[in-house]
């Protein structure tokens, strides 16, 4: 899994070169709604608060929605990317962090070699049958999906998934190398996770970070009056069940 996860990263940025050089202005504005919804959405919401942390609780097809736009971030099936987040989370900074802690440039070599991330990590995940299937089948899933929309214009797949993922990829690297580094802490956990208000300006809310880490199963990070959290009105607004 890990040679074919670097083989389809690979292909999106080729993909993504060549949207970028050559997309006209229709076609972008359709790689920014397929950001907002790959890294905002499937990302950001799906992957790090709903499926790896698990701070709100959502409808069955909202569910499912989330597990798909989760999916199309092409960093590997969810049951994978949440092993690894959460060893981060209990590892943060140290020598065993997965992202990484030194140098900066680190964390953009994450997906380049072979993770050993323990089953205790995902020990929910592993007894569940959707994220099993979807482990089984990802590249399947994502190779019908980019095939579908190559149908109906070849173009679609490149602007609506490539770039958005390359995006997403870069805009997750810039979260866990700069908001590990420098910024304010509102709070004083036992790793260095900074909230770096123009990181968070530039992801529309995923630099808050030292506050992520002091309360990572909170769905929303705003404590502060101006404080940007796109994701947490997403979930506010569109997701969250309320018990």
């Amino acid at each position: 899994m890990n040679l074919k996860i670097k083989i389809l990263i690979g292909i999106n940025h080729l993909a993504a070169v060549y949207g970028l050089l050559y997309g006209n202005a229709s076609y972008l504005f359709l790689s920014l709604v397929g950001l907002l919804l790959i890294n905002k959405v499937g990302g950001e919401v799906g992957l790090h608060r709903y499926f790896c942390h698990k701070s709100f609780s959502t409808t069955k097809i909202k569910h499912y929605i989330l597990m798909v736009l989760a999916c199309l971030n092409c960093f590997g099936p969810p049951l994978a990317w949440v092993g690894v987040h959460r060893k981060h989370h209990a590892y943060s900074d140290t020598e065993k962090d997965p992202h990484g802690h030194q140098p900066m440039w680190r964390i953009w070599t994450t997906f380049w070699h072979p993770f050993n991330i323990e089953t205790k990590y995902v020990s929910d995940l592993v007894r569940n049958k959707d994220q099993l299937f979807v482990y089984k089948w990802y590249f399947w899933l994502i190779g019908t999906v980019m095939l579908s929309l190559w149908l109906v214009n070849w173009q679609l797949p490149i602007f609506l998934i490539s770039i958005p993922s390359v995006l997403s990829f870069h805009l997750a690297g810039l979260v866990n190398t700069v908001c590990h580094h420098y910024g304010d802490r509102d709070f004083d956990t036992k790793d260095h996770s900074y909230n770096n208000r123009w990181v968070n300006a530039i992801t529309l809310g995923s630099g808050l970070h030292n506050t992520h880490h002091a309360y990572p199963a909170s769905w929303d990070n705003r404590r502060h009056p101006g404080d940007i959290d796109l994701p947490a009105i997403i979930i506010e607004k569109f997701l969250i069940v309320k018990g």
